[in-house]
């Protein structure tokens, strides 16, 4: 017939209105399907063609598990069923993004939803005494979950953000809390608030009362009218020299040391000071220890000198004494006595010529830290013109021994010991050495703040294992007959240095040579 609805071949509409009906329904934007009592369709709407690519005249006389299969769930069949045996309605609501029928979803959801959330709808239809119809209504409820999804996860996210939150408080108070400074904050009209326990204590009843009024007299604005300063006794340091600190007076009577900090932060469009007080009572304890061990120490130093000093200058007379009488033994009676006698006597002439100059060494060693004079800059081309003056006058060192760097710098030091130093190590250099083809380096290296001057030679070389030792008073590495000298050259050359706040040290091996490294300070005071 003409002008029938072909979504709907059960229902032959009698009348205009009846065709009207069905147009509206077939035009409606949510899915509309009828089933009878048999299970099959009567009605598909335009909506459901397109949801489901399946067109009127292909599923009208089908049931759903004829148009979808197995993708059909329980919970729909069973609600068809009790809707038609028993004409009880029901709603189906999407859950766990598990759509009820295979729809395809619109284009802006594909991407996140393989299928479309639907809400359905089941509803009984009677059209006649005898005739139940079951009309099912399919409401495309996608954009509605996943507005849902994001809300939920945004709920998700607050809340984790809440209790990180909490926990981040809480650890804050903790820390806070069981920290062993105490720590307040101050705003910027002076009103202080404890924020743990340890500065509960300092400005508690049972603490200093005073320290509030410290503290706000150390801020950096202090207001129009500012507190008046604390008493002398109660600033340890200095306000300007950058490190505060203070003395409380707790009511129990001992007395605190404490270093305070101050830092500011804005809050709220207000500026804010905090202030951390740290207890420095061992630590001035352990400067006060330390203090005393270096007061001790210098004493001993002094001491040992002042004794180095006496020992060798009252060694002088008896020594004088004993040297002018065995010299003048060997001048009276050498060969008038037998050969063992003469022995003997020349034994004594030399014992006390090297006791004479161990005590004249060690007598300049005790004077190295006693005389020194002011340091002044001192340009080492002169002083090393000055040694080799020296040793030519001595005659131990030949034309041409001594090689120098041109550009050796100027340094700061005691002129007459810079000048003993590297003449004991020019001489070590050329006494340790073939006297043929003996050579002695000096050359300069600039580092950050020190100098390094280098004195090296082509001697006979220190086996490593003497590297340290060979540095101490009296050390000799060689018996008497082989090398001249007291063991005390390299002990005086390493005094004089640490005296200028450097540092010597050796490089060597046997039969390759020696190089000593002499690093000296650019800029220091006088030790």
């Amino acid at each position: 017939m003409a002008g029938t609805n072909p979504r709907s071949t059960a229902c032959k509409p009698a009348s205009w209105g009846a065709e009207l009906y069905l147009t509206l329904l077939d035009a409606s934007d949510v899915g509309v399907i009828t089933i009878d009592q048999n299970r099959t369709i009567m009605f598909w709407n335009s909506w459901m063609e397109k949801a489901s690519d399946h067109k009127a005249n292909d599923v009208i006389g089908k049931t759903l598990g004829d148009v979808f299969g197995d993708a059909i769930p329980t919970r729909l069949h069973n609600a068809i069923r009790d809707c038609l045996s028993l004409g009880m309605p029901a709603m189906i609501s999407p859950s766990l993004n598990k759509s009820v029928l295979p729809l395809r979803p619109l284009p802006q959801f594909a991407e996140k939803f393989p299928q479309m959330q639907q809400s359905i709808r089941i509803q009984p239809v009677r059209i006649a005494q005898s005739t139940q119809l079951c009309s099912i209504t399919v409401r495309d409820v996608t954009l509605a979950v996943q507005r849902d999804q994001l809300l939920r996860r945004q709920a998700a996210e607050l809340a984790e953000l809440v209790t990180k939150t909490r926990r981040s408080e809480d650890r804050t108070r903790a820390i806070l809390q069981n920290t062993i400074d105490a720590i307040l904050v101050a705003s910027e009209d002076g009103t202080l608030e404890p924020l743990n326990a340890r500065a509960q204590e300092l400005c508690g009843p049972q603490g200093d009362p005073e320290i509030k009024n410290i503290i706000r007299f150390l801020l950096p604005d202090s207001g129009n009218t500012p507190p008046p300063k604390p008493p002398s006794d109660r600033l340890l340091t200095d306000l300007g020299t950058g490190v505060i600190e203070i003395l409380a007076c707790p009511a129990n009577g001992h007395n605190i040391p404490l270093e305070v900090a101050i830092s500011h932060f804005t809050a709220y469009g207000r500026y804010h000071y905090i202030i951390t007080l740290r207890d420095i009572s061992q630590r001035k304890r352990h400067e006060l220890e330390i203090q005393n061990t270096m007061q001790e120490l210098e004493n001993s130093n002094a001491e040992l000198e002042q004794f180095a000093y006496a020992a060798s200058h009252d060694l002088q007379e008896p020594l004088r004494m004993v040297s002018s009488y065995t010299q003048l033994l060997a001048r009276r009676y050498k060969g008038k006595l037998d050969d063992t006698a003469d022995e003997f006597i020349h034994y004594a002439v030399d014992g006390t010529r090297r006791m004479q100059r161990m005590i004249d060494d060690l007598l300049t060693l005790s004077r190295v830290g006693r005389h020194g004079k002011p340091f002044q800059a001192v340009p080492l081309a002169g002083l090393f013109d000055a040694i080799e003056a020296n040793l030519k006058r001595a005659d131990a060192a030949p034309a041409g021994n001594i090689m120098r760097a041109p550009d050796l710098p100027m340094v700061m030091g005691d002129p007459s010991q810079l000048l003993q130093l590297f003449q004991n190590l020019v001489s070590n250099g050329l006494k340790y050495s073939n006297p043929e083809h003996a050579e002695v380096r000096i050359s300069a290296r600039e580092f950050d703040s020190f100098w390094r001057i280098s004195v090296s030679d082509n001697g006979i070389g220190i086996d490593p294992q003497y590297h340290a030792s060979i540095f101490e008073i009296f050390k000799r590495l060689h018996g008497y007959g082989e090398y001249a000298g007291t063991g005390i050259g390299l002990a005086l050359c390493k005094k004089i240095v640490e005296r200028h706040g450097g540092n010597i040290h050796v490089e060597s091996a046997p039969d390759e040579g020696s190089t000593f490294h002499v690093d000296l300070p650019k800029d220091h005071s006088v030790v």
